[in-house]
């Protein structure tokens, strides 16, 4: 058994696919919540592991018998899905061992790096309550269509992943964070705010227009951002993003009818033309050829 102090998780190995990569791979330039996807070993014990950073652990398939032992302190746990685990980022352990049923399991790290970006206010003093076997059905189905949309290639974009990071981060935040002493601020963009940001979209919507760039128009945080904008428009931003390139895309595609239907994709911020028609198919019920005709 190795005695040396490693990163929890460290023993169990990334899911690879028939191509020898992981199954769920995140996006070169993702900045987001780190999300991987685990073989939880059968039979295994390790020595000394720590977090450093809030951690989550959700099992995806099987169930297990754990034994870990912090300091003076044995616990043992019988686990299986949909429970979960959540490890504060001063969470150590001097010894664990499992006896499992064959499984799998999604680990989620809230790196300094993601908690300054998205929470800078509070990133210095951000830690969640470890506790185990929690049962959270909106935070598990939104962790599980953040695990998807990677698995899937990402084709909904990068503002629709940042969105669930937001929502998974704001959910964490009001029901597992350690409270402490944080001002209030104000709960919606102010008349002048929304103008501005509303006129931003429009200028900026071709481009890759993340929460962080939105955010950084009215100068303040993402994650407050993303609170005041759903409060003030009524959807989340990559939402209200969305239905504006799909409403300029539709006008475009009748003014123009000369134009391309690759050249409206790109024009309206589509990273491809099928990733217009899947969202246009699913917004408009019907494909962008059938609208330019119809």
């Amino acid at each position: 058994m190795n005695t040396k102090r490693v990163h929890l998780g460290s023993h169990c190995p990334s899911i690879l696919g028939s191509d020898g990569l992981p199954v769920l791979r995140m996006p070169d330039n993702w900045k987001g919540i780190s999300i991987e996807e685990t073989i939880v070993p059968k039979i295994a014990e390790c020595g000394p592991q720590y977090t450093g950073m809030p951690v989550l652990v959700f099992g995806l398939k099987g169930s297990a018998k754990r034994w870990y032992r912090c300091g003076s302190r044995k616990l043992t746990l019988h686990t299986g899905v949909p429970e979960f685990d959540i490890y504060g980022a001063t969470y150590e352990r001097d010894y664990a061992r499992w006896e499992n049923e064959p499984g799998s399991c999604l680990r989620l790290s809230l790196t300094p790096s993601v908690l300054q970006r998205y929470l800078p206010e509070q990133s210095f003093q951000f830690d969640l309550e470890t506790s185990y076997l929690n049962i959270d059905k909106p935070l598990r189905d939104t962790v599980l269509l953040l695990a998807n949309e990677f698995k899937s290639g990402h084709r909904n974009g990068s503002l629709y992943a940042e969105g669930l990071s937001l929502s998974i981060l704001g959910w964490l935040n009001k029901h597992y964070a350690i409270k402490k002493n944080i001002s209030k601020v104000p709960q919606k963009l102010t008349p002048r705010q929304q103008m501005q940001i509303r006129d931003f979209i429009e200028m900026a919507m071709e481009s890759d227009l993340t929460i962080e760039r939105m955010a950084s128009e009215l100068n303040i945080s993402p994650s407050h951002f993303s609170v005041l904008f759903r409060s003030s428009f009524g959807v989340p931003p990559h939402q209200y993003v969305m239905k504006r390139r799909l409403d300029r895309a539709a006008y475009l595609l009748r003014a123009e009818p000369e134009r391309s239907i690759m050249d409206i994709a790109i024009a309206t911020g589509f990273s491809s033309q099928a990733h217009m028609t899947f969202a246009f198919k699913r917004y408009m019920k019907q494909t962008p050829a059938c609208w330019k005709t119809g």
